[in-house]
């Protein structure tokens, strides 16, 4: 065989080895990530914090109940902060503090929240007077949140299982995260090129997470149903994207979403960037908020919920 000849298959053999290896690496990849998906449910204690970027357009709300447009036309423009602690052991724990803060306001409105003892603890400040707090009792719904990891995993499983691998994206090489350690980094993207693909990936899966949420009880049936329908218009637009990054152990630590869409064509482009982390997995949490003594009637924060539609 001539050198010419030897260079020639040795440069296709090599161009076939790359194409079919990178293939591999984003299926490769894909399984990764459906696994460390899987694994939440294995996160029984954690710590968390993250932030929500909010630039909605009003016209997402028309259709509204009143009172309900106008608390979320508030938020439009806004971030939210969170931060706090879970236990999903039993007895079931949580505590949160959450800080609400529209665009250009000088301060935001601080949400402190407790779960404890089958009742959940919520301090509203333009409702309640200092100390007072508004007491729900949980009852049965308690042992709900006992799934929180399972259907986490369901829902992320579910996201995950129709993807096209071509749309995930890795450096190769670990990150560090805020506490030092470090973790892999997988991103699934959003362009021009797929952002029609995506599109119908996504109303294809979203009304199977609605029935994720109404068999746990966390929505209602008019809920899902105003879920999916909203899927069936939904538009995904570029430049979005969704990041994860997964430790040594197998856990996802951290979660980034950039989400720009319109829900219909035309239509005005609404924006989400969310980034949400995870900190000391299954290690004993030291919570630290008391049982609030000064409690509000329940009955009074009922009367600010929108009434259910008589259909």
């Amino acid at each position: 065989m001539s050198i010419s000849r030897f260079t020639r298959y040795a440069a296709l053999f090599g161009l076939t080895v790359l194409l079919v290896s990178g293939c591999t690496d984003r299926q490769q990849l894909k399984e990764e990530w459906q696994q460390a998906a899987a694994k939440q449910e294995q996160a029984l204690s954690y710590q968390f914090s993250g932030e929500l970027d909010l630039q909605l357009d009003a016209s997402l709300f028309e259709g509204a109940p009143p009172l309900t447009a106008g608390l979320l036309s508030v938020f439009k423009e806004s971030r939210i902060a969170y931060s706090g602690k879970a236990s999903l052991n039993e007895p079931v724990q949580l505590e949160a503090d959450v800080k609400l803060t529209p665009k250009g306001a000088d301060s935001g409105l601080e949400l402190p929240i407790l779960l404890k003892d089958n009742k959940l603890y919520l301090h509203m400040p333009a409702v309640n007077k200092t100390d007072e707090f508004f007491m729900l009792p949980l009852g049965s719904n308690a042992d709900r949140l006992k799934n929180t990891g399972r259907m986490s995993a369901s829902v992320s499983g579910k996201l995950l299982q129709a993807a096209n691998p071509d749309w995930l994206e890795s450096s190769g090489n670990d990150e560090p995260l805020a506490g030092g350690e470090t973790a892999k980094h997988i991103s699934m993207l959003v362009t021009d090129k797929n952002k029609q693909q995506a599109a119908s990936y996504l109303a294809a899966v979203l009304p199977a997470i609605a029935d994720e949420w109404l068999s746990s009880g966390l929505i209602g049936e008019a809920q899902a149903k105003a879920w999916k329908e909203a899927s069936r218009s939904l538009q995904v637009t570029a430049p979005s994207s969704l990041e994860t990054w997964i430790d040594s152990q197998g856990f996802i630590r951290q979660q980034k979403a950039q989400l720009r869409f319109t829900l219909k064509e035309g239509g005005a482009v609404h924006a989400i960037q969310w980034t949400h982390r995870i900190d000391a997995v299954n290690q004993p949490q030291t919570f630290e908020k008391e049982t609030p003594k000064l409690l509000k009637n329940t009955d009074e924060i009922l009367r600010l919920l929108p009434k259910a539609s008589p259909n």
